[in-house]
This record gives C-alpha cells, structure tokens and sequence, in this order.
C-alpha cells in the first residue's frame, strides 16, 4: 500500500517554535512527531510514502531522504498554501491504481490505529474509509454524522454550537484513487482552500461508500504549546 502525509502547514499556533524548524520536525518525548505518524504508516503495511511539504519544507527532506523505516520516501512541494485538497492532487500521478493512506501531518494517534483502519476499510469493502474521535463540539475539525458503521455527511469547520453530533473526523483516511475525479471539480472554500474533507462529502451524498473508525488510545493535533505537552505527558 502507497500513503501520504500532508505536511506542508507553518504551525503557527506554535511559535516561536516553529520560526526556525517545521511542526513535522518538532520532537516529542525525545523524536520529530512525524516520526509517529511513519511509524504509523508501516505498522499498516504502508512501503511507499509521499510527504508534501511546504513551510520549511528542505529540513524535512534533509532529515528524511529517500528511505524510512523500510518505506520509500518521495516528496511535493506546495509552493502556496491552498489546502489538503490542493496538497493530494500534487501526488495524483503516482498514487493512481489502488486505495492509498492518508494523514495530516500534524495529527497524531496511537500506532495501532493504523492498521487497524486497514483491516477496517478491507473487510467493509469501502471506496473512503476515515477515523474518528468524540469532542463536545467538532466546529474546529469536521463533524461526521453516522449511520451505524457508514457516514451519512462529513461537515467541514461547522458554525460552532449548531453540530447535532459529538464526532469528529480525526485526519486519517484510506482512499481509492476516484477521490482525484471529485477534487478536480472541487471549488475554493470561503477560506480560500481546496478541503480535502468536503470533496470526501460530496461522494458520501453522492453514495459512495464510505466507512468511519473510531480511533483508541491518546490522539491530538497538537496545535498549540499546551496540547504539545499534554500529548507528550500522555506518552512518557
């Protein structure tokens, strides 16, 4: 199986920590937090990652190469910012054929979720498989709404307070290639970005097949200094 991980952001939540090195590279109870997510990767039988980079991007290059942890490594620069939709298009050529994995690369899980999207995605046959997390609101993420193990809508940034469920999309996804089709469609968000998560809903509302796992164990986007420590404390 082929993945990517979209690691292109500035993680500027995070400064003045990320002035000088990228999110991806920040070390977490002693390694880069990108480390967690390649790890991640071949626990799931992953042997070909792309990483699209952006912010600082060459240190990411330079630490990585072109093998990790018995993975192939590849890279694709994002020179603007216009979203996970912009930044998976990039690697269209090379993930064509069959269903590929896909994290952000700022969001980190216990490694066993991995593979286990995988069984989870193979044994229900699905075209779009995603992770989930419960929250008390899901306006800063995306909120799914379920029909037993399928997902019924998938809401990008909704209005805070107004989401009728506690799931939230936790930024891991196994797709098949027909995800290219919908995002050449796809137009800009009012945030002025190609969302990844609203071309995933606009095969969901057009049938696709679609299944969601709930993620165990700690997880966390780590976004500000706070979160970063917390997470760390959860793992030493």
């Amino acid at each position: 199986m082929k993945g990517i991980i979209l690691a292109a952001g500035r993680g500027t939540r995070l400064r003045p920590w990320t002035n000088d090195t990228p999110k991806p590279l920040l070390k977490l109870a002693g390694k880069p937090i990108l480390d967690y997510i390649l790890d991640g990767f071949a626990s799931a039988g992953v042997d070909d990652v792309s990483l699209v980079i952006g912010y600082l991007g060459d240190q990411i290059a330079v630490h990585y190469g072109i093998e990790y942890n018995g993975m192939k490594v590849r890279y694709y620069r994002q020179e603007e910012q216009l979203g996970t939709g912009h930044a998976l298009m990039l690697a269209e050529e090379h993930l064509q054929g069959n269903c590929f994995m896909l994290s952000f690369g700022d969001v980190l899980m216990s490694n066993n979720n991995y593979a286990a999207l995988r069984r989870f995605h193979e044994k229900g046959r699905y075209d779009v498989s995603i992770t989930l997390n419960p929250v008390l609101d899901p306006f800063a993420g995306a909120a799914v709404y379920m029909d037993g193990p399928r997902v019924k809508a998938l809401i990008e940034k909704p209005p805070q307070g107004e989401s009728r469920t506690f799931w939230n999309h936790r930024g891991l996804f196994i797709l098949r290639p027909i995800i290219f089709n919908e995002l050449k469609s796809l137009g800009k968000s009012p945030r002025g970005e190609y969302e990844l998560p609203v071309a995933v809903n606009n095969m969901i509302q057009r049938g696709v097949p679609t299944g969601a796992m709930a993620v165990r164990g700690h997880t966390s986007d780590i976004g500000t200094r706070d979160e970063f420590k917390e997470y760390e404390s959860c793992i030493c």
